[in-house]
This record gives structure tokens, sequence and C-alpha cells, in this order.
């Protein structure tokens, strides 16, 4: 059932791309958002512990991180793409004992994209009131090594889950140069429970836009042997270009 959901939601997206594309393949507009989201890492393991790791703490062990958007307009057709990439490492030595050393070090990488298609119940006037329906999908992978004395164990695990989402998302002009824009959905399918709240102010010079605001990413994970729930939460900013 969760793959069939995860499976109409894609089909549905190709249609309404094929479809808007032949309607008229000669008034695209496009906007691209590159952003620094700083996110506090938060979640519960599948033993039921806690964690919490912050944005300075994965800043400090981060070895590679990509995080961007592009969103294209035809019409009241509106394509949105948006995606984070993390490559997070650390290694630690200490001794469990006297003349017993022990040491660990532990990678984290995770991929998240979502993408949608909706539709703009505003395209005749400024700004943006978009319904859309589209996916989510997660992917991270753990890997830990633990030595102590002689001996060494390994441990790793990994989530892959696709989910089918719902939502809206807007943007207004408040005054001169200055909008603001929001999005949330909600959805499952391999998770049992995945959503998103966010909001920005962005500031226009020429087709430049200056953004800045919050941003919220939770999923309850369900059957999975890392985690049995995620978040990301924490402040973001960036530029939008529009062209």
């Amino acid at each position: 059932m969760k793959q069939l959901i995860s499976t109409t939601a894609l089909t549905a997206i190709m249609t309404c791309v094929a479809g808007s594309s032949l309607a008229d393949q000669n008034h695209w507009d496009f906007r691209a958002f590159i952003y620094l989201w700083a996110p506090e890492l938060g979640g519960t393991t599948v033993t039921g512990e806690s964690m919490t790791v912050s944005f300075l703490d994965l800043l400090e062990n981060l070895d590679f991180g990509l995080m961007g958007a592009l969103e294209a307009n035809n019409g009241p057709i509106s394509v949105f793409g948006d995606f984070q990439y993390l490559d997070v490492s650390a290694d630690q030595d200490s001794a469990v004992g006297p003349g017993i050393p022990a040491s660990a070090d532990a990678e984290v990488t995770g991929f998240v994209f979502t993408g949608s298609v909706g539709y703009d119940f505003r395209h005749t006037q400024d700004g943006q009131l978009v319904g859309f329906g589209g996916f989510r999908y997660l992917d991270m992978d753990t890997t830990a090594n633990l030595a102590v004395g002689n001996g060494s164990q390994r441990v790793s695990g990994s989530i892959s889950n696709t989910d089918a989402i719902v939502g809206v998302r807007g943007l207004f002009p408040l005054a001169d140069r200055w909008a603001f824009s929001f999005i949330t959905d909600v959805g499952g399918g391999d998770s049992d429970l995945t959503w998103q709240a966010g909001v920005t102010f962005d500031y226009q010079i020429n087709n430049w836009n200056l953004s800045f605001g919050y941003r919220h990413l939770d999923w309850n994970i369900g059957n999975s042997n890392v985690v049995s729930d995620l978040s990301f939460s924490g402040p973001i900013v960036g530029a939008k270009l529009s062209f």
C-alpha cells in the first residue's frame, strides 16, 4: 500500500509536467534558491534514547554539504524541487581502563529530496498561493567502528523512505522590496508521518532576493534499524534568483 501511494504520486507529477509542457512550452519562468540551513538534529533511536546534535557540532564534523531548490512556473502550473545533502564524520580516542586504549569513529550521510507539482491560485495577481502534491525521499546511511584493546566491532544501518505529500506554499508582498513566504506540507508512505513548515522574509535586489527565516522538517520513521523519528529544525539564510 505504501509503495502504491508513492508510485501514484510520482505518476501524477509526471503527468502534470507533461501536460503543462504541451500547453505552452515558451512561457516558463524559473527561480533558483541557494541557501544555508543551520538545523539542530533531533530524534529518537530504536532503543528509545533521545538524541540532539546542535548545528555547531554538525558543522565541526561536516565533510561536505549542499542545499538548494529550483522552481519553474508556466501560468498557474508550478513545479518545485528541493534537496539537502550532508556528509558528517567524527572520531574519538579514549581509554576504558589502565593500559586499555579505545577508539571510535562514525560517519553519517544523508540525502533529502522533495518534489512537487502545484497550482497557483494567485497567478493573475502579485504573489503566489500554491496548493501542491508530490513526494519526499529520505536516504540516510550510518556507519560506526568501535575498537577496544585488540578487538573491534562495526555497526551500520540505513533508511530509504519515499512518502507522498500534500501541502501549500505562498509568497506575498509586504512593502517596497519586502515579501513574506511560507511552506507547509504533510504526508506518509514508507514513513508513518512526515511534515515540514517554514517561513522566510525576502528582500529584493534587482533579480535577486535575499532570504532569511526558519524551517522544521520531521519524520516519524516507523520500521527502521536506526531511528524511530528524526527532525531537522533551525534558521535558514540564502539568495533567490529569478530568470
